[in-house]
């Protein structure tokens, strides 16, 4: 950093106890970020209830060899 970039951050008011308001762009831009989060989350758990079904013409009571239990 230069000296005018420690100058400026110098001169800026800083509240000694860190009650800064974050501004309204980057509250807007927090606020979009968890309604995208919210909404990827809501979408991943849809598909993967979905996944979980049976396809269509798969029998539900098929025995997979991994779901068998090992021989001793």
């Amino acid at each position: 950093m230069t000296m005018l970039d420690l100058a400026v951050i110098a001169a800026q008011e800083i509240d000694p106890k860190g009650n800064q308001s974050i501004g309204w762009l980057a509250g807007l831009y927090t606020l979009g970020l968890c309604i995208v989060v919210g909404l990827l989350l809501w979408s991943f758990t849809k598909m993967a209830k979905k996944a979980r079904q049976p396809w269509e013409g798969e029998d539900q009571d098929v025995q997979r060899p991994e779901d068998d239990p090992p021989a001793r």
